[in-house]
């Protein structure tokens, strides 16, 4: 039997619940909370994955161990995020850093004029390659961790999208987990980003700049995403400077932008300020610049004020 407790966005329903699936959260899928289905008979279904290793990692996360049979009729309480995953938990390839072809054709892909950001990046144990099975085969990545391995995100090399769309977050991540925590201990100023790309771009405008020696890059690796609880205590006493995305005929981006900046103010954060890409048009086609990524494209030429 499930506990309730430890369930998400719980709704009663005839003869059952239907909440969010919490081996599907876990791994950034179920967002809207529709894939458990818990009968009053204390039995529950996933609507998406029946099989046995989802049905023991449901029961790992939210089941009754206790002799006491839970009341499945009992108001549901929020369940609290949750953080601090066995590192065992993450599946991930085999890893081994990227060379300097594979770091200057994903430079060339994305219109950086150096690849400079990726090697320090690479250096500080953030940025990998891996094999990652995909549609019945294996595909080169680059991926992005970081020593804590709760949070791993991969993208083709070939820069082709996974079956699941243009970013594969690896089996057993806590999706929400942002990426470079660990790493950003000693530094007094974090640019926190939203989405891999982004992170990858980080320390080349840092570097361009003069400033990567004292600048942390943390990922958060989707919008929709909340910083968990247990992460905010990374962020006190930091200079933050929070890449939101400007894209304009989304408001997602710029909403997570400001819920995060809520959550760090709240944990202490020293300060938080906002990187604005709006007024930046140096990409190749003119359109103004969306995200720091597209930023890191206007270095070719001279920067304007």
């Amino acid at each position: 039997m499930l506990d309730l407790c430890h369930l998400e966005k719980v709704k009663k329903r005839r003869g059952k619940v239907v909440c969010a699936c919490p081996a599907c959260r876990e791994t950034g899928g179920d967002r809207e909370g529709e894939h458990l289905a818990v009968f009053d008979s204390g039995a529950f279904h996933c609507a998406v994955d029946a099989s046995e290793a989802h049905r023991k990692r449901i029961f790992e996360l939210a089941g009754v161990r206790s002799s006491a049979p839970p009341s499945i009729v009992r108001r549901p309480v929020a369940a609290k995020p949750l953080i601090h995953p066995a590192p065992h938990r993450l599946r991930l390839p085999k890893l081994r850093s990227l060379n300097v072809a594979e770091m200057a054709r994903i430079a060339e892909q994305r219109g950086w004029p150096l690849f400079v950001g990726m090697e320090l990046l690479s250096g500080r144990g953030l940025l990998w390659h891996g094999r990652v099975w995909d549609g019945g085969a294996e595909h080169d990545a680059w991926i992005v961790t970081d020593s804590a391995r709760r949070n791993a995100q991969a993208r083709r090399m070939d820069g082709l999208p996974w079956k699941c769309g243009k970013a594969k977050t690896l089996p057993g991540s806590l999706a929400a987990w942002p990426v470079g925590l660990e790493e950003s201990r000693d530094y007094p100023h974090v640019m926190l980003c939203e989405g891999g790309p982004d992170f990858l771009a980080a320390l080349l405008v840092a570097w361009w700049h003069g400033y990567a020696a004292t600048l942390a890059p943390v990922a958060i690796l989707g919008a929709g995403l909340s910083i968990p609880g247990g992460a905010l205590h990374y962020f006190a006493g930091k200079e933050i400077t929070l890449c939101q995305h400007a894209d304009t005929a989304h408001t997602k981006g710029q909403d997570a932008a400001q819920r995060w900046a809520a959550q760090l103010r709240g944990a202490g954060a020293a300060s938080v300020q906002f990187a604005d890409f709006a007024r930046a048009r140096a990409i190749a086609d003119g359109r103004p610049c969306k995200d720091l990524a597209d930023f890191a494209a206007t270095l070719r030429a001279p920067m304007s004020e």
